[in-house]
């Protein structure tokens, strides 16, 4: 999911086929996974599901954004990073919130509409799966009000008094989103049975949520021990150092505590296991796109602040849930 980011300037099951019943080499034996699978799999777990929360995911933030873009004068909200404050004026209140909803060119918005429907069609039926629909809807909201302004400060800690160019892109709350999807990934997992693969019905899968905390701790150390595009963010080894020792640390609580996470040999449908690559795929490159190798302009500062933020407050569903 790698992209310009912010400019400084029900049940997801599909077929599972059982092979021909006619030749006893095959019966019995699954197809290998398709994306057509999959993708079938996808329309019917939205098809399974009230469309109005599809629809408010998928719909209006995208229409807004192209509405802010035609909208004449909205460029002047751009965020000064000359601007000493968030709370400096209440211009600055608004330029940093309304900056994360106006973009550099068409090009910026085109990049940051598709990495929106890219995560969404991921988070979507993987909270179906989870039993998250609310929270996805919840979190999006959340992460609309919060993450400009945290993003902007980010931003101006880092790089305020370095330069009064302007910032804007949507991709802080792309980033939060793809937070969102590492959280979401292990809380649909910790649901699975294995039982469409022979496994005793109602048998857990090995896998605790929680463990989403040490993917997103091992995730931002490579994000500071690898050196990224951009000059103004250097890797930090000791920063990325005492993430890694963080992650490592929370994993040993973790396999003391709830035994290791085993995400192979579930005996899950096909078209479910490919959910899953999928996800961990659009999450693996989101993190290296957003984060590592970013191009020259981007705001790896309010990518970084997104994240945590996508990651905090799913987080504490995971929390709740016990």
């Amino acid at each position: 999911m790698r992209g310009e980011g912010d400019r400084v300037d029900g049940d997801v099951d599909g077929p599972a086929s059982d092979g021909d019943p006619d030749d006893p080499s095959t019966a019995g034996d699954p197809a290998p996974p398709t994306l057509r699978g999959l993708l079938a799999s996808v329309r019917a777990a939205a098809r399974s599901q009230p469309p109005r929360d599809l629809f408010l995911i998928a719909v209006p933030l995208p229409a807004l954004l192209v509405a802010v873009s035609l909208t004449p004068g909205t460029d002047a909200w751009r965020l000064s990073l000359a601007t000493d404050g968030v709370f400096e004026s209440r211009w600055a209140l608004w330029t940093a919130f309304a900056s994360s909803f106006v973009h550099a060119s068409p090009a910026h918005l085109i990049d940051n509409l598709v990495n929106y429907w890219l995560l969404v069609a991921v988070a979507y039926p993987l909270s179906v799966v989870a039993g998250w629909r609310g929270r996805l809807l919840g979190s999006t909201a959340i992460y609309l009000a919060v993450v400009p302004l945290v993003s902007a400060w980010a931003t101006i800690v880092a790089l305020g008094g370095l330069t009064n160019a302007p910032t804007a892109g949507f991709s802080d709350v792309n980033s939060a989103l793809l937070g969102y999807v590492v959280v979401v990934w292990f809380a649909a997992l910790a649901t699975e049975t294995g039982a469409e693969g022979g496994r005793d019905p109602g048998s857990a899968a090995g896998v605790d949520a929680r463990w989403a905390v040490v993917a997103a701790l091992g995730s931002l150390a490579v994000a500071y021990l690898a050196p990224s595009g951009v000059g103004y963010f250097p890797s930090l080894p000791a920063v990325g150092s005492l993430f890694a020792l963080c992650a490592a640390l929370v994993a040993a609580g973790l396999y003391v505590g709830v035994g290791r996470p085993r995400v192979v040999g579930l005996g899950l449908a096909p078209e479910r296991e490919l959910l899953y690559v999928t996800g961990a795929s659009v999450a693996a490159a989101g993190v290296i796109g957003s984060l590592v190798v970013v191009p020259f302009g981007s705001n790896v500062f309010a990518h970084l602040a997104g994240y945590v933020v996508g990651v905090a407050v799913p987080l504490v569903g995971v929390v709740l849930d016990g």
